[in-house]
């Protein structure tokens, strides 16, 4: 026997408070489907296609089918596009709405996003399959009814290190769409604001955890979830969230060689028909092209290294490879800061100008490093050998070519193969600090190939305790 479908009243009345915005639980995965600002936020060209399937068991429940693309344009502007439909009892809503966005960054690590939409929600009303109590009610005697109105959004982004910030309104300007009903005022669409934050912890090189808190609402109320996620070495997904007034939900991702993206969550069902359904389950299919670096260095294993050096350079043939991408000169600045003043390991006062500096080179486009560097690097792990009371300060840089996004994790890949370096040759991890800036400071100018030359470097300070 069908189950009732949920009556008229009741479904327009949650179709006008809670579903108006369709319900998603994958926004961690994707947040461009809950902020325009997003669109080009990752430098990267995303697509992605979700579906969810809603109060599952009860005829007429909400479904969601979501297709979404979005990228960058040069350094700044993003651009991206959502196709919506959403099916709850008797309406379907089918949207399609275009973003544009625009980041910029100050003070180097200070990234702030705004984006707008602009879009058209399609509405169409079949009240052939209601279980009529009252056969002189407009809805049911007014037929197959469709309309359409304007549907606007805005959106700000944050992020400072590893903190992230989000802000949007959708249903910017508040519309009715009028199904031609006589004596009904139509169906409104009400404004929502939504915030998300989200703070990156960074347990070691493997493994992320991410807590996060997204709220949505409007002038009738508002929800809030409370998520925690873990990420092992951007491969594996997995994260635990409650929502208020609906319960539990469980999301996992795994990130095939940074290419394709599978998702999936399952919410539990409201105390209310927790004997009726069986949940909610979203699954989430998306691809992701990110635009690298030309001459991607290769990774060579088993280097074969002079016999007449085995024993000198034992601590290099441990780690088997240096994991540096594309870094042709690691800069030394040999300083020490000390109650702010600038010296050199002699403790003779200079000005940042005249400090010396030394070179550990690289192959060109490889992970090796050049034998004639191999004295440099004996010299700087003698030097902290002996002395035991400083701390090394490595801060990672790359040129201005590529996505800003893949410099910063470029800039920070190359910071960690100069530590694990200094610690398999027996320096201390706890006394490697590491900072990585990706193209927001460079030394010299990008527009040429001495300059990039230089920008693509890992300073190394010296700070005595």
């Amino acid at each position: 026997m069908k189950n009732i479908i949920i009556l008229s009243t009741l479904f327009l009345s949650l179709v006008g408070f809670s579903q108006q915005m369709p319900q998603t639980n994958v926004y961690g995965y994707n947040k461009y489907i809950i902020n325009p600002a997003y669109a080009g936020a990752s430098g990267c060209t995303e697509i992605n296609f979700s579906h969810l399937n809603q109060w599952v068991r009860i005829e007429g429940a909400p479904l969601t089918s979501l297709l979404s693309a979005n990228t960058r344009i040069g350094k700044s502007l993003g651009v991206g596009g959502q196709i919506l439909i959403d099916k709850i009892g008797m309406l379907q809503q089918v949207s399609g709405l275009g973003s544009v966005s625009y980041g910029f960054t100050f003070a180097n690590v200070h990234q702030i996003r705004a984006g707008l939409s602009l879009g058209f929600n399609q509405y169409r009303l079949d009240p052939s399959s209601a279980i009529v109590f009252d056969p002189n009610d407009p809805i049911v005697t007014g037929g197959n009814q469709s309309a359409g109105t304007v549907n606007t959004e805005i959106g700000f982004t944050y992020t400072w290190k590893n903190l992230e910030i989000a802000m949007a309104s959708k249903q910017l300007i508040q519309a009715y769409s009028n199904f031609g009903y006589e004596g009904l005022n139509g169906y409104g669409l009400k404004r929502h604001a939504t915030i998300f934050a989200s703070y990156n912890i960074d347990i070691n090189d493997k493994w992320t955890v991410k807590p996060s808190l997204f709220a949505k609402g409007t002038s009738n109320g508002y929800q809030l979830d409370f998520n925690a996620d873990a990420i092992y070495k951007n491969f594996i997904y997995a994260g635990l969230g409650y929502r208020t007034r609906v319960g539990l939900i469980a999301r996992a991702g795994v990130n095939i060689q940074d290419l394709f993206f599978v998702g999936y969550a399952y919410e539990t069902p409201m105390s209310n028909i927790a004997g009726y359904s069986a949940g909610s389950h979203e699954f989430m299919l998306g691809l992701r092209f990110c635009k690298k670096e030309k001459n991607k260095p290769e990774i060579v294993k088993n280097k074969t290294i002079d016999s007449t050096q085995i024993a000198k350079l034992q601590p290099i043939i441990q780690i088997d490879t240096v994991f540096v991408e594309r870094v042709d000169t690691v800069y030394i600045v040999e300083k020490v800061i000390e109650d702010k003043n600038i010296v050199n390991v002699n403790n003779q006062v200079k000005n940042e100008g005249e400090l010396p500096m030394k070179s550990i080179l690289f192959e060109f486009d490889k992970a090796i490093v050049q034998k004639v560097s191999f004295g440099e690097l004996e010299s700087l792990i003698n030097l902290l050998n002996t002395r035991q009371n400083l701390i090394i300060a490595l801060d990672g840089h790359t040129d201005a070519k590529g996505q800003e996004s893949y410099n910063v994790n470029l800039s920070k890949n190359r910071v960690n193969a100069v530590k694990e370096f200094l610690v398999a040759n027996g320096i201390k991890a706890d006394r490697i600090k590491i900072n990585y800036f990706g193209e927001n400071k460079p030394k010299a100018e990008n527009q040429t190939p001495e300059g990039r030359k230089i920008n693509r470097r890992v300073d190394i300070y010296f700070i005595e305790e």
